[in-house]
């Protein structure tokens, strides 16, 4: 058990290269809706720059997506209603692209299961288009935005093989950026400053991170791990990784979290949350400014164990703690005001108990999300 977000099924918690080559769409593979609400609310107008977040309701046979103020999750407004196997739900980009949110779905289909096929989509949060980019997406690896939000990459896997593709949105056209025929895995984490995508690939050497541009060769960009790295995230400016990669301290493992400068393979000196090396880390998240990461840190001693901001400075500031346990940070409003997270009542991933999805306002508030079973974490939107 690892305290980060779900890939619903409730199905589980924490959970040389081929030459590059052009993919054409096959037909039917982009399909363009209009989204006609079930219920009699007026659609999303950007007419606020205030904070609202995204979020979906996981259910049986159908996932229903909304948006809300940050301050009052129980305001929420009907974005859009995915149906989709029983018992599979959505796998969202963690992230809202200007108006955008994407997620892969499997389709309604008997005997469906992780190694069918699943749907990538996109949802316009304003108007309720809604957009189908492909059929082949990967369901368990979430699509991530790249290129200012105008374009996605996704996993696709057919046996061993496993490919990277990236489509352009408005052009409705997706490229192989990278192929591998592999035991293990190939994770999209996003495009550094330069252009290049960058992934994670895990083997029995543990996990590295590799950089590719369409038509060369992958480039290897620095060892993260000798065991399993995971829950990557790129600095805003495309210049630093933070991660979490296991440090083995007395025979007990635990996650804490690493930044890494790209452009010198070097790893980033963050100020300390404890004093405690063996202490378990969560998250972690980047603050809208760059300057550091949020990470959530297990109730060792304490009765509730508060997210902390880490930054590259050597300072560090702790947020409005939950009444007991501990917070998994998910990510920032733009603004840098809120932050959402989900909150376990128990000690640590070991013994995590009961989890609930918050918003966390750095003036002091909390805000739970409330829903008759699960929340999926999307995204936050502020306008235009």
């Amino acid at each position: 058990m690892a305290a980060t977000p779900r890939p619903h099924r409730r199905h589980g918690v924490w959970s040389a290269a081929i030459p590059i080559a052009a993919v054409i769409l096959v037909a039917g593979a982009f399909l363009t809706v209009r989204l006609l609400p079930s219920q009699s609310e007026p659609p999303i107008t950007a007419t606020t720059l205030d904070p609202r977040v995204v979020f979906a309701e996981f259910g049986l046979n159908e996932d229903r997506i909304y948006i809300a103020p940050a301050d009052n999750p129980d305001d929420r407004t009907l974005v859009d209603t995915v149906a989709h196997a029983a018992g599979w739900g959505i796998k969202p980009a963690v992230a809202v692209a200007g108006p955008l949110l994407a997620y892969n779905a499997l389709p309604d289909t008997a005997g469906a299961g992780t190694d069918s096929p699943a749907e990538l989509w996109i949802v316009n949060v304003e108007t309720g288009d809604k957009i189908r980019l492909a059929r082949d997406a990967d369901l368990l690896i979430a699509p991530i935005f790249v290129d200012g939000g105008t374009g996605l990459v996704y996993r696709r896997t057919s046996g061993r093989q496993q490919e990277l593709v990236r489509v352009a949105i408005d052009e409705m056209t997706r490229r192989v950026v990278h192929a591998q025929q592999t035991l293990f895995g190939l994770f999209p984490i996003g495009v550094d400053d330069d252009g290049a995508l960058l992934f994670a690939q895990l083997s029995e050497e543990g996990t590295d991170i590799y950089s590719v541009r369409e038509g060369n060769a992958p480039a290897f960009v620095f060892h993260a791990s000798d065991h399993i790295a995971r829950d990557w995230q790129l600095s805003p400016d495309g210049r630093s990784l933070s991660y979490l990669a296991p440090d083995v301290t007395l025979e007990r493992v635990a996650y804490r979290a690493r930044v890494v400068d790209l452009a010198r393979s070097s790893e980033v000196a963050l100020a300390k949350a404890t004093p405690d090396a063996a202490t378990e880390q969560y998250g972690p998240v980047w603050t809208p400014d760059g300057g550091g990461v949020t990470v959530g840190q297990e109730a060792f001693v304490q009765t509730a164990e508060p997210a902390v901001v880490l930054r590259t400075d050597g300072t560090s500031a702790s947020l409005p703690a939950p009444a007991r346990g501990f917070d998994v940070p998910l990510g920032w409003s733009a603004d840098g005001r809120y932050l959402a997270v989900r909150s376990f009542d128990g000690r640590n991933s070991v013994e995590p108990g009961l989890d609930s999805t918050v918003i966390v306002d750095t003036q002091g508030q909390r805000y739970p999300v409330t829903v008759p079973t699960e929340v999926i974490f999307i995204g936050w939107y502020s306008g235009v």
